[in-house]
């Protein structure tokens, strides 16, 4: 999986990349927005698709498309893995804004994965443990969130993590 380590909130989710094809791709944007307590914990995880040009908040139901359900649950996954990771390098998150964009080809099969997630920091505590070293252990660990680990082989992956303010 390709990472980077940025400061700022350049995003790479919305880049394309030559695999794409305008005429026969379908590409699937999400963007989420969660909140941290001291411990780490998740307080509020907000995910939304854009579908028809309107973004709509996303929740797990029989309603829901399929396709859907397991694209957002890729985006969850990624999320949980960033959360576990910066807990375990004590990096102080107190907010997380993420930006993804999955295309797939006419098929429905996977093609490319780019997320840009984008970390706020408690002002309250030490910044020092989030350093370059530590965001990129954390993006190289989410690479090992099982529904990243299934993906179809030839899907290229990006994931970037930014810290907020960091210019």
């Amino acid at each position: 999986m390709g990472n980077q380590v940025c400061t700022g909130g350049k995003s790479e989710a919305s880049k394309q990349y030559a695999i794409m094809d305008p005429e026969t791709d379908r590409i699937f944007s999400f963007r989420l927005r969660s909140t941290h307590g001291k411990d780490l914990k998740t307080k509020e995880l907000i995910i939304e698709a854009l579908v028809n040009g309107t973004w709509e908040k996303q929740e797990a139901s029989f309603a829901m498309p399929g396709f859907r359900q397991y694209l957002v649950s890729l985006v969850v996954c990624q999320h949980f893995y960033l959360i576990a990771n910066a807990k375990e390098r004590e990096i102080p998150v107190q907010e997380v804004e993420g930006e993804v964009t999955i295309t797939t080809g006419k098929d429905w099969i996977m093609k490319q994965f780019a997320g840009t997630f984008t970390l706020g920091l408690d002002p309250a505590v030490s910044a020092a443990n989030a350093t370059p070293d530590a965001l990129k252990y954390c993006q190289e660990r989410m690479a090992l969130c099982p529904v990243s680990k299934n993906l179809p082989a030839g899907t290229h992956k990006k994931i970037t993590v930014c810290v907020k303010g960091e210019e």
